[in-house]
């Protein structure tokens, strides 16, 4: 996983971990940045940001399809 890979990401500003919680009710706790060991399970992430105590604050949901890296779209790249 690149850099890139991480950038077609959309995420939330400050996102340091993302988890997964399927639709078996498994859950998967990850660093952002391992994100692509994630490939092949689907399901709702939230992106979460660790404060300095530890603890974990919601910044935003998204469903995953479980396909990594991310494809950009053609017409999305001219856009950007």
């Amino acid at each position: 996983m690149g850099y890139y890979d991480l950038k077609a990401l959309k995420r939330p500003k400050g996102t340091t971990h993302a988890k997964l919680v399927t639709e078996e009710g498994k859950k998967a706790l990850v660093p952002i940045k391992d994100f692509g060991v994630l490939q092949g399970t689907c399901g709702d992430v939230t992106f979460l940001k660790q404060n300095r105590k530890g603890k974990y604050e919601e910044m935003g949901k998204m469903y995953f399809d479980g396909v990594w890296p991310i494809k950009v779209e053609d017409e999305e790249s001219v856009l950007n």
